[in-house]
């Protein structure tokens, strides 16, 4: 399975922290939010199954853990990125 770079990893949480048309192409469109990061768009499928996104500040105030989850294997940990 593919997994992000951290370059893509740090590119994803800018986009998701400040850009609502990102956000909403992640939740629309996985593959071509996905693209626009330079990320494998063979993660579309896991990031797919998100149905709503934690809000950009929630995602700033947790980047650090965000960043390393992300680094991780994605099918494990995507699920994170939801609001709980």
């Amino acid at each position: 399975m593919a997994n992000l770079t951290p370059t893509q990893v740090d590119a994803l949480l800018d986009k998701l922290s400040s850009d609502d048309t990102f956000r909403n192409l992640l939740l629309s469109d996985p593959a071509s939010a996905l693209k626009q990061i330079g990320a494998p768009v063979e993660l579309a499928d896991c990031f797919g199954q998100c149905k709503q996104l934690a809000d950009p500040q929630t995602l700033k105030a947790s980047r650090a853990a965000f960043q390393q989850q992300l680094g991780s294997k994605l099918d494990a940990h995507i699920h994170d990125l939801r609001v709980r």
